[in-house]
């Protein structure tokens, strides 16, 4: 997702898409598993870092249409032309957790009584050791 700000200014906006080529070394930093400092190095001592880059079309903001929908207009083209699949969230999903009172909540709506459920399934299969 992009930060609506960009968005909200009325200027024109120039996508570009950039889509990293995995056959030397993966450009993707993944923070929960790598220093900053290692995946650096990582790309410096590869052999190369090869990527495809699209400019696009300059975008501008539609009549009646709202920043976030701007955002998410512009995120689809640029998917698009790269190829890539559109995810409801960013590369900072790894660090959020949902509070387990969220959860319950959820596990509620989609499956109600599976407390009950789960706790016969354990009932039952003491009874049967």
């Amino acid at each position: 997702m992009f930060k609506k700000g960009a968005f909200e200014l009325g200027c024109t906006v120039c996508p570009v898409a950039i889509k990293y080529n995995k056959k030397f070394v993966d450009a993707f930093w993944n923070s929960r598993k790598q220093s900053f400092t290692m995946h650096i190095l990582q790309l410096m001592t590869s052999w190369a870092v090869v990527c495809d880059v699209w400019y696009l079309e300059p975008q501008n903001i539609r009549p009646g249409e709202t920043p976030i929908e701007f955002a998410e207009r512009v995120r689809d083209i640029i998917s698009v032309r790269a190829g890539l699949k559109m995810v409801p969230w960013d590369g900072y999903l790894k660090y959020s957790h949902p509070s387990p009172k969220h959860r319950e909540r959820n596990e509620q709506f989609v499956c109600p009584g599976s407390r009950i459920l789960q706790n016969q399934c354990c009932v039952d299969w003491r009874s049967s050791r």
